[in-house]
């Protein structure tokens, strides 16, 4: 019995080894291509919302190029302001 509460033991060890030496001491920042594709995400991902409520909206409706151009202009405006949020998130890390 008194074997195997010595494995336990190794074994806990082992284990709070390897967890101190995996975590680093510093937290890992985003690396700036991460960033970059975090903010083209952002403003293409608003557009192209934009883009299909609006054609969905023009099919309904039967006014060609209307609301297109309408939702396609509120989704760069909501592309942008994403922009600026998580621009000014990755500034404050």
């Amino acid at each position: 019995m008194s074997s195997d509460q010595n494995d336990i033991r190794n074994l806990q060890e082992k284990i709070q080894a390897a967890k101190k030496s995996s975590t680093p001491d510093t937290p890992n920042s985003p690396k700036p291509i991460g960033k970059i594709m975090k903010v083209v995400v952002e403003i293409v991902a608003a557009m192209a919302v934009g883009l299909g409520i609006g054609i969905l909206a023009d099919n309904y409706f039967e006014t060609r190029p209307l609301f297109i151009i309408i939702f396609f202009l509120l989704g760069s405006a909501a592309g942008i302001l994403n922009v600026f949020r998580v621009a000014k998130s990755l500034q404050n890390n």
